[in-house]
């Protein structure tokens, strides 16, 4: 009791201290170590109860003061950490156990892996719709959470629209943007819009749910869903000394299991195999001429030479292509050979090459039925027999090839909803692409998420 009113009198006098700036530059050092004793009480607190795995998921966070942030608490991800940014504005308007929620609540966005999710169906839904979507998903779970987050109840009501509990964030954006179209049109939605554009100075003073993890974009531009990924499985470890949420045990549990071998990983090991020509070596004597030490001897070159085909008769979007040539140009980065594109329904409409996914088109608008020999007889036309032949399709099509494979190795990548390849026999090996937007996945909350991540974990 005497801590809380240690650390009611601290924030008070942080807050008055705040209210007199006559502008933003008037914050000093000595305030900012101040907030930043706040901060430790709040995590200490969260130590001292059940709630201990989050204050060690928490101290491990790197703490900056961000006036410009549209909320009171976010997140990003460096090489080597993640950072918390907090809002003085904001965050010092909250009672203890308002804080340790609001603290709790960036540790979910990070343990259901948000950030990934979010970039899956941006483009589908608008960026308020996904922003308040992860926020429901989370706040029916964390209590104590201040009177302005977004809830089920004031969502529904603003949008006139039925929520229901234990949905995915991916659902209720679903939910929430059939809402928000519904009220383009009116007056309502253009007072809930202009209500959104308040405070969009240099600082923030109020919370603005729809730019609430505009903060993300810093992650995004530095790094890799991977490399993320990674820095949050430290944090974990560090962190499974506390008592662990039982909607996170799961996550624990499965984060260092093996997963089959991913298509990417197979195209590791493949690239590279492939000979193309010879190199000029001193540790091979020239056959030739065995005798003559100065001549140098020829090993046989190993460069990627691969070519992707699509189906653009299937399910796969531009979204998902976009995704794909993002791993195989970030697997193929040291490599100088082209990669040969082919886009085929049931013939092969477009042939291109591209040197960086910069080069990669559109999608071409087919409605045509699939066939996959147009790919193989085109190999066959062209002689490209020392290539690696990458086939993206949901899998529907020919029973029997027309014209048996000369190509080098052929990786059938299966996309969308397919769930296998309709070819009897494929010539290669078939690989599910598990990594791009999953819409429907199962209605309690913690196997969403895991259905999410777990694979992300075991890589």
């Amino acid at each position: 009791m005497k801590g809380n009113s240690k650390f009611e009198d601290l924030r008070i006098k942080l807050y008055s201290e705040m209210m007199q700036w006559q502008d933003d530059n008037d914050m000093t050092e000595e305030f900012k170590s101040k907030f930043f004793k706040l901060i430790e009480f709040c995590t200490f607190s969260m130590m001292e109860s059940e709630d201990n795995f989050f204050a060690l998921f928490t101290i491990q966070m790197k703490r900056e003061i961000k006036l410009n942030l549209p909320t009171a608490v976010a997140n990003t991800a460096s090489l080597a950490h993640f950072i918390i940014y907090f809002n003085p504005y904001i965050f010092l308007e909250c009672t203890l156990e308002e804080m340790k929620a609001l603290v709790k609540h960036e540790v979910y966005h990070i343990m259901y892996n948000h950030l990934r999710r979010a970039e899956n169906i941006r483009g589908k839904y608008s960026d308020l719709a996904i922003s308040r979507a992860m926020d429901i998903s989370i706040n029916q779970y964390v209590k104590h959470m201040p009177l302005w987050s977004d809830n089920i109840e004031n969502i529904s009501l603003t949008y006139n629209i039925d929520l229901k509990r234990d949905l995915t964030m991916e659902e209720y954006a679903k939910v929430i943007q059939e809402g928000i179209d519904k009220l383009k049109s009116s007056e309502n939605l253009s007072m809930i819009e202009e209500k959104m554009k308040e405070g969009d100075g240099v600082v923030k003073r109020t919370h603005e749910p729809a730019h609430a993890h505009d903060i993300w974009s810093e992650s995004e531009n530095s790094l890799n869903f991977e490399q993320i990924s990674d820095i949050t499985k430290k944090a974990i470890s560090n962190a499974i000394r506390g008592k662990i949420p039982n909607e996170f045990k799961n996550i624990v549990k499965n984060m260092d299991r093996k997963s089959e071998i991913s298509w990417q990983e197979y195209l590791k090991k493949v690239i590279g195999t492939i000979p193309y020509g010879y190199k000029k070596t001193i540790t091979r004597k020239n056959r030739r001429q065995p005798n003559r030490l100065d001549l140098r001897g020829r090993l046989s070159k190993r460069i990627a030479k691969i070519i992707v085909a699509i189906d653009i008769s299937g399910s796969i979007t531009d979204k998902e292509i976009d995704q794909i040539m993002t791993e195989i140009f970030s697997i193929v980065k040291n490599h100088h050979e082209d990669i040969t594109i082919l886009e085929c329904d049931n013939q092969v409409r477009r042939v291109y090459n591209a040197k960086s996914k910069k080069d990669i088109k559109a999608k071409l608008d087919r409605k045509g039925g699939t066939a996959f020999s147009p790919v193989f007889e085109y190999i066959n036309r062209y002689k490209m027999r020392d290539h690696l032949l990458i086939y993206f399709t949901d899998g529907i099509g020919e029973e029997e090839l027309r014209c048996l494979p000369i190509n080098y190795k052929t990786l059938w990548v299966i996309t969308g909803k397919g769930e296998g390849l309709s070819l009897k026999k494929p010539y290669g090996v078939i690989k599910k692409l598990s990594d791009v937007t999953v819409e429907v996945a199962d209605r309690s909350y913690a196997k969403d998420a895991m259905k999410e991540i777990l694979m992300e974990w075991a890589k």
